[in-house]
């Protein structure tokens, strides 16, 4: 077995990441769902409808990799003396590249031995309409000051969300897009804008540091990663709030929960906080990715917040209780607003979802129609 027969699989299965461990065979995440290397393409459509990990297949079908073999086989991609540091604790990454695709490797110690964790570069950003996100988030793009900010959890795509909706941007405005990323996940090539990307520890030591050269490299429109710590918090609401268009993520489960957290990040005194985001704030939403009623494939669920006078309002006021926001969404659906639970009764009665996925998410489940 070669790096470079994995890194195949990964484009044939269209996989987006590959999990290397001693003690276990090779396995791909495909729709979201974890599968072994030689699992059949029927079973792996059964994970996708069911979701979960459809666990290891028997031992003649695919081996587990041994410490030596997973040496030997990181070894035909990547530099010895990056490896030696491994060994010892220190992790790296690296870009691998086959048949024209990039993949990012991410390269670590797991009791006792060398781990990776690689994941593909798509070759094409989706479009708005690839992704099948509500007309809100193309009217969005149109802003030209504020924040925008995508929240969910990990693996909701948020990152190919906000890529997306810069992408639309680049194609359809002149502007001048500055992102601080951490990895890069799509490769975003000057259209009608002009589009510089950074890589956090590879191009610059921070995303604070990144977000300090962009307010004195003339940008338009910055996308930071992600807000994780109070000064990225602060930096980008600062640019939000000097006129410029941010897009950022966060982990969080709701609009409410994402407000939370950034109003915690920014601190005391709170009613400043609690200002600077009802003037600057554009749109809160938080996204789940769930599987599709078909064969294969995942859908976006969103909840959607937006700055209309009286969300600002409320914001400024301190009025973001779930039940008051809530309300709030749903008093105006005709602005893009919506629950999560709207979107999911939508997501369903279109056929788009399976009452079950819808159900096993839904709050008021009450809502769904007998069926």
């Amino acid at each position: 077995m070669e790096l470079d027969s994995l890194l195949a699989q990964m484009i044939e299965r269209n996989a987006s990441d590959l999990h290397l461990a001693a003690g276990v065979p090779p396995v791909f995440r495909v729709d979201g769902n974890l599968v072994t290397a030689q699992t059949p393409p029927a079973e792996i459509i059964e994970a996708s409808r069911l979701g979960g990990y459809l666990g290891r297949p028997p031992a003649d079908r695919v081996p587990n990799l041994t410490p030596e073999d997973l040496d030997a086989l990181l070894q035909t991609g990547l530099p010895e003396d990056k490896l030696a540091g491994a060994r010892r604790g220190s992790d790296f990454s690296a870009t691998l590249r086959h048949d024209g695709r990039t993949f990012r490797c991410q390269v670590f110690r797991e009791r006792g031995h060398l781990a990776a964790a690689i994941r593909v570069i798509p070759d094409r950003i989706p479009t708005l309409d690839d992704l099948h996100l509500p007309p809100v988030f193309e009217t969005l793009t149109q802003s030209k000051r504020g924040l925008i900010l995508l929240a969910g959890p990990t693996g909701s795509g948020k990152s190919t969300t906000l890529l997306s909706m810069l992408d639309h941007i680049n194609r359809t405005r002149v502007e001048r897009i500055y992102t601080v990323e951490d990895p890069i996940q799509y490769v975003l090539p000057s259209r009608l804008s002009l589009v510089t990307q950074r890589v956090v520890w590879e191009d610059v030591e921070s995303y604070e540091r990144g977000l300090l050269s962009a307010m004195e490299s003339d940008p338009d429109v910055v996308l930071v990663g992600e807000l994780r710590v109070p000064e990225t918090a602060r930096l980008a609401l600062e640019l939000a709030d000097t006129g410029h268009l941010v897009f950022s993520q966060m982990t969080a489960e709701t609009v409410a929960d994402a407000l939370a957290r950034l109003l915690a990040l920014l601190g005391e005194p709170r009613d400043s906080a609690q200002r600077l985001l009802a003037r600057t704030m554009q749109a809160v939403i938080v996204q789940r990715l769930l599987p599709r009623d078909a064969p294969t494939g995942r859908v976006a669920a969103n909840e959607i917040l937006l700055a209309t006078p009286r969300v600002r309002q409320m914001i400024a006021d301190g009025q973001t209780d779930p039940s008051l926001l809530a309300l709030a969404m749903e008093a105006s659906p005709q602005s893009g607003m919506q629950t999560m639970d709207d979107a999911l009764l939508g997501l369903h009665a279109a056929g788009v979802i399976s009452r079950e996925a819808a159900e096993g998410h839904l709050k008021e489940k009450g809502r769904l129609p007998a069926g």
